[in-house]
């Protein structure tokens, strides 16, 4: 047995040794081609590399931050390919004098290189699986509080605050927290302040907010709320599979404070994200949830542990926040007595919302209108509204009343028919205002009317320019002035069932209607002759229209279709008559055909819609204003567009197309250009190298053009879509010529990979750009100067006067060519200009260049707040006489030749020839400078060159806040005398200033 197993034994060394000296021989005799197999597979990883690279640049262009292990992927990669490219060859001869091939040095390159061949085959293999998923993702966003108003700490209610702090802050402490309190006491506000400052602190990784709202709360819609607010992506379409997805995301997510605010009932939590709660009890670093609520026990029904009341405010603290509204009393603003100003106060119910919105009304009005406000607010005939005390309805009442005209009224009237808590899209509300003829001077009166209720705190902002909001109580109100009211006559009513309720006053004039069946019949008996307005609402439900629609709303002017499903083929609306505007939201309207819209229509909005192709709306001869917003181009067929006779607003996001496979720009161009009432335009032209036009005929007076887009490419426009609209081109590509025209008058150009000659355009047109404000270029390689006057026309006053006079914004980005933008004469008239910024010139010389024409005269950029100048190798100075003059290198950035009083912010990266920063005329001037940036610049030396009595007397830089000094190598001081000599035995200023010197 013994001898078996030292067989065995013996026999498995003899194989081991064999393979051993076999591999030894194959790395000494077949170097060569182990070496060629490592050069195959460097060659294979490099071409993986190249992948990765474009990968990785394209995820980075799309703003997202590329993962740990694919960044340390590629440092790997180019480290082992530059390892693996050193050359491996043998040392001649181990034999001194004789040339004989050495052998150990043979054996250490074959195992070398299969030691690198594994290994570059690895990564290369890791690679490739990287590349088969997600290899970026899109940076956290942190979403802060919007506010409205100051929070103001008062006495009453600082233990309150307090309480609740210590307890959320409290990692042991309770999970679930409540805030109650009647309407506009200020749960919401006290909450946001709370959101703030957990963010600002630190105090939990991450804090969301959801509005729950409605009593009619659907359960789905908030686990999308609280899904897309924490970047979970909801896979099943089932409740309880989403809550255990939200549970499971809440849980790993850590310490998250999760906010729920205006909650009407027990929602049942456990429903709709799982229990991450646990039973109330905290885990240390785990989640907690503050609920605001109108009632106590609905915090108690969603089981929470520690609840507070925010109670009113005391009759003190109100009518201090009251004077601080209404203002001290001058010659603006006569205040009544003190006892009057006490009394009206009084009447506000100590309530935060009504002070500000009364105070407001009633602010710089003369003595009878607080009489009256008193007078009303002690007889006011109050409407029931569940849980708001009387005098909150009269509060809110007479701040209504006490709107100037009937147009805002109307405008907040339209605003409380949107669903609660809803971001109102301001197009569509001034579609409905104009359409309804509640207010018929057109969008800048509504959009005039939304400034003035936004002024007088009947509206709020909601993040957005286009859109707005109007606060829960204020809507309220709203709604049942907008009800009662005969010279208003609003309606809203719900149908459930297939008829329509039999209890409701359809003698009306603005009605909208929510229906949450299919199929409704709207009855032959029903008749509403005074109704000028339909909001119809179907929740995509099919809708054949049967009954009496047409004679029930046979005087209608504005009807607006929202989630309504047309299957019906070949139904027509035009037996409505007298319908002249036509609203479509989110419908399905795919079998329906030209005979669908009225002869008469005057205005027609289509948004989000599904779409017959081609869409036919020819012929539509009274139509004078036609919007459509879809996410792609929509396919007509041709002559649709000039068919469009009295068109004065043509507004598609995406444009016209006449086919999807073949696009062609010219035909497109000659039907607009054969609208001769056409006053607006918004529009997008697509990339068309036949496109042979030399000047775009068009005559609209507001226009924002997008052009040069791939029909069927990756990249999209950002249809910045402002109402109203102004004056805008974007152009990618060679496509400028024609459109040179439309971009000297406007107010925003942006110009990308173009060849277009900014200069020359100056040069063509004598008043050109003379409105421009923003102006954005990109990757133009045809400019060697932004603008400039020769001496002949040096004595043009206009076109000195008028170019550039308005820009306020200037970037420009990878423009390789540009040696400077202005000459001096033409920086003079850029009297407007707010922000600078470039990145990427490398032949950048100078901002504003000397060519001869200088009459010495200081360049004052008096409204110059920002500065940004990113990698200008060549950069010299600001201003530079010419790119000879001999002593620019050792001038300032900021010379005594330019001056700018209002400057806050600087940042200077990667300007290799800049010495220093700033000159002691400019440095002393510089009195609003708050930030200063600098970093890699190799040759900087000093960041000021002043005299020593300029620092002695501490005048320099009196707000700097923040300083950052970074990879400056040859940096001796912060100061200098005027002759460039470093004083180093001057420090850096340390007036509460952020420093950091690296």
């Amino acid at each position: 047995m013994a001898g078996v197993l030292v067989g065995v034994f013996l026999e498995k060394v003899s194989e081991y040794t064999v393979k051993a000296l076999f591999r030894g021989f194959t790395y000494m005799f077949c170097y060569k081609t182990l070496v060629d197999q490592l050069n195959s597979e460097t060659e294979k990883l490099n071409i993986e590399e190249g992948n990765m690279s474009r990968e990785v640049e394209k995820e980075k262009n799309n703003g997202k931050i590329v993962k740990d292990y694919v960044s340390k992927w590629q440092v790997n990669a180019q480290e082992i390919q530059k390892s693996a490219a050193e050359e491996l060859s043998p040392s001649c001869s181990c034999i001194q004098r004789l040339p004989v091939p050495n052998p150990i040095s043979r054996f250490r390159i074959g195992r070398e290189a299969v030691k690198k061949a594994k290994a570059v085959t690895q990564l290369k293999d890791s690679g490739k699986e990287y590349l088969t998923g997600e290899i970026a993702y899109l940076p956290e966003v942190i979403v802060m509080p919007n506010f409205e108003t100051t929070f103001e700490e008062f006495e009453s209610r600082k233990d309150t605050y307090q309480k609740l702090w210590d307890s959320l802050v409290d990692e042991d402490g309770p999970v679930i927290h409540g805030i109650y309190g009647m309407a506009g006491v200020g749960k919401t506000r006290m909450m946001e302040q709370f959101w703030e400052e957990a963010i600002k602190k630190k105090i939990f990784k991450k804090a969301v907010r959801v509005n729950v709202g409605s009593e009619n709360m659907d359960k789905m819609k908030l686990q999308e709320q609280i899904a897309g607010l924490l970047d979970c992506k909801l896979e099943s379409e089932v409740m309880e599979n989403r809550a255990s997805q939200l549970e499971n995301s809440i849980r790993n997510r850590g310490k998250i404070l999760l906010i729920l605010d205006d909650v009407w009932r027990d929602i049942h939590l456990d429903d709709i994200i799982g229990t991450p709660f646990g039973n109330g009890t905290s885990s240390s670093g785990g989640p907690k949830i503050l609920f605001t609520s109108r009632k106590k026990e609905m915090c108690l029904a969603n089981k929470c542990q520690h609840i507070v009341e925010i109670k009113t405010l005391s009759p003190g603290e109100a009518l201090y926040m009251f004077k601080k509204i209404v203002g001290p009393a001058d010659l603006n603003n006569p205040l009544p007595d003190e006892s009057l100003v006490k009394e009206v106060c009084d009447k506000c119910g100590e309530l935060p919302l009504v002070i500000h919105a009364v105070g407001k009304a009633l602010k710089g009005k003369p003595n009878y209108w607080w009489t009256d406000a008193h007078d009303q607010l002690q007889k006011g005939k109050f409407e029931e509204i569940a849980d708001v005390d009387p005098q909150v309805y009269s509060g809110i009442k007479l701040s209504i009343d006490y709107l100037q005209n009937d147009d805002a009224k109307s405008c907040l009237f339209l605003c409380s028919m949107f669903p609660e808590d809803a971001d109102i899209d301001i197009k569509i509300l001034i579609q409905l205002a104009t359409g309804s003829q509640l207010i018929p001077c057109g969008e800048s009166r509504v959009l005039a009317m939304v400034d003035y209720l936004k002024k007088s705190s009947l509206l709020l902002g909601s993040g957005e320019d286009a859109q707005t909001k109007v606060h829960d109580i204020i809507r309220a109100v709203a709604r049942s002035i907008a009800f009662t009211d005969s010279k208003y006559a609003f309606l809203q009513v719900t149908c459930n069932s297939r008829y329509l309720p039999s209890n409701a006053n359809y003698t009306r004039r603005f009605l909208r209607l929510d229906v949450e069946t299919e199929d409704v019949d709207f009855g032959e008996h029903w008749i509403c002759p005074n109704l000028h307005t339909l909001w119809l609402h179907c929740g995509n439900y099919w809708q054949p229209f049967s009954g009496g629609f047409y004679s029930m709303f046979v005087n209608l002017s504005c009807l607006m279709l929202q989630y309504v499903d047309i299957s019906s083929e070949h139904f027509s609306l035009q037996p409505l008559g007298n319908l002249g505007t036509l609203s479509l939201f989110s419908c399905d309207i795919r079998n329906t055909d030209a005979r669908f819209y009225p002869k008469r229509l005057e205005s027609l909005c289509i948004y989000e819609c599904r779409l017959p192709e081609p869409l036919d709306v020819a012929n539509l001869e009274y139509l004078r204003k036609l919007e459509i917003r879809q996410q792609r181009a929509v396919l007509v067929r041709e002559n649709v567009i000039s068919s469009l006779s009295s068109l004065e607003k043509l507004h598609v996001s995406h444009g016209f197309v006449h086919s999807y496979d073949e696009y062609h720009m010219e035909p497109i161009v000659k039907e607009i250009s054969e609208l001769t009432c056409l006053r607006s335009l918004h529009f997008e032209f697509y990339q068309d190298n036949t496109f042979q036009g030399t000047d775009i005929p068009f005559s609209t007076d507001r226009y924002n053009i997008f052009v040069g887009e791939a029909l069927n490419g990756n990249f999209k426009f950002d249809q910045d879509w402002k109402v109203p609209l102004t004056k805008s081109i974007q152009i990618i590509g060679n496509h400028s010529m024609p459109w040179e025209g439309l971009m000297v008058s406007a107010e925003k150009v942006n110009l990308c990979n173009s060849d277009v000659d900014v200069s020359s355009i100056c040069n063509d047109h004598k008043r050109a750009f003379e409105d421009l404000k923003i102006l954005v270029i990109f990757g133009c390689d045809n400019m060697g100067h932004l603008a400039s006057i020769s001496r002949d026309r040096i004595l043009d006053s206009v076109q000195l006067a008028t170019c550039f006079s308005k820009l306020t914004i200037l970037k420009i980005f990878r423009c390789s060519k540009l040696k400077y933008l202005f000459c001096n004469n033409i920086a003079k008239t850029l009297v407007q200009l707010q922000e600078l910024r470039l990145d990427q010139c490398d032949s950048m010389e100078a901002i504003v260049m000397n060519e001869g024409t200088s009459d010495g005269e200081i360049i004052n950029f008096s409204k110059l707040k920002s500065l940004q100048i990113e990698y200008a190798p060549k950069l010299r100075s600001f201003c530079a006489e010419n790119s000879d003059y001999p002593s620019a290198q050792n001038l300032p950035l900021l010379d005594k030749m330019v001056a700018f009083p209002s400057l806050e912010y600087i940042y200077i990266c990667r300007c290799g020839s800049l010495r220093s920063m700033f000159a002691s005329s400019v440095a002393r001037e510089l009195k609003q400078l708050k930030q200063i940036r600098v970093e890699a610049c190799e040759e900087m030396t000093s960041i000021a060159r002043v005299d020593e009595q300029a620092i002695c007397d501490g005048i320099l830089f009196p707000e700097l806040t923040c300083l950052v000094l970074y990879n400056l190598p040859n940096l001796m001081s912060f100061w200098s005398n005027q002759n460039g000599k470093a004083d180093t035995c001057k420090e850096t200023p340390t007036r509460d200033v952020r420093s950091k010197m690296l």
